[in-house]
């Protein structure tokens, strides 16, 4: 239970703005090793943004008001760093490239017109979906949150796994890419956290329908980078949070 406990503190560090001096680094650490705990990390990263929604609700803020708030401190929490790989991710694949020069797209740090739309998009979603749950049920909203955020960091976990590396060298390659047991142990928790709180927030059907969807998109995505990029890259990784993020928030508001 310790070792997990510091597994999740070590993937937060990594994932967020958590201070490390909390979290204990052996030596040779490989970020890897850790993965399975990232849903819990997700959890925790969705704290701010789960209390900065209750509180602008309870102020009387408008759904939508209290949504984009939300999302915002989540942004914040995490740095940015999935929309980062989004908006990479989409500039390298949105042109059609061949994959070195498609590689070499997502290392830029610019930002270009398929990023910028897919960013633009990403917040648009979720501020709009959030909105919708806070309609329905501002407590339920909340426990989407967090179900969302356990739920994209297992999926990130289980590509990073199910995937060779596409960019030796880079970030995720460097970080020790995760066994197939440890990917599907943190799919499978970040999905089984999925079911309880989306079931506990708006009912089994909605919360089935959100995991369906999340995972028809994390497939659908392994598929597109298999056979543009021949693996994983880390902006794939953040790319496919955001991905399944919005695709189960999605399929939570079409039950609500």
């Amino acid at each position: 239970m310790r070792e997990f406990a510091d597994a999740t503190l070590r993937s937060l560090v990594f994932l967020t703005r958590f201070p490390g001096r909390y979290a204990s680094f052996p030596a040779g650490y490989a970020l890897g090793a850790d993965a399975q705990a990232f849903p819990l990390a997700g959890l925790l990263a969705a704290i701010p943004a789960a209390l900065v929604l209750l509180a602008a609700d309870a102020a009387g803020l408008s759904p939508l008001v209290a949504a984009t708030l939300s999302v915002a401190a989540l942004v914040l929490t995490t740095g940015a760093l999935h929309e980062d790989g989004l908006g990479d991710v989409a500039d390298g694949l949105g042109g059609h490239h061949e994959r070195e020069r498609a590689i070499a797209i997502m290392k830029d740090s610019r930002v270009g017109t398929y990023g910028a739309l897919a960013l633009l998009l990403s917040v648009a979603l979720r501020i709009g979906l959030l909105a919708q749950l806070v309609e329905a049920d501002r407590g339920g909203a909340a426990l989407a949150l967090f179900a969302a955020a356990a739920v994209s960091r297992g999926a990130m976990a289980w590509l990073w796994s199910a995937l060779p590396s596409a960019d030796i060298g880079g970030l995720a390659d460097r970080m020790g890419r995760p066994t197939a047991a440890i990917g599907l142990r943190a799919l499978l928790l970040g999905d089984g956290i999925f079911l309880v709180l989306g079931a506990l927030a708006f009912g089994i059907l909605p919360a089935l329908a959100g995991l369906a969807l999340g995972g028809l998109v994390l497939l659908w995505f392994r598929g597109v980078i298999w056979r543009r990029l021949g693996g994983q890259s880390g902006d794939c990784l953040g790319a496919v949070q955001q991905l399944t993020e919005i695709a189960a928030l999605l399929g939570l508001a079409l039950g609500a």
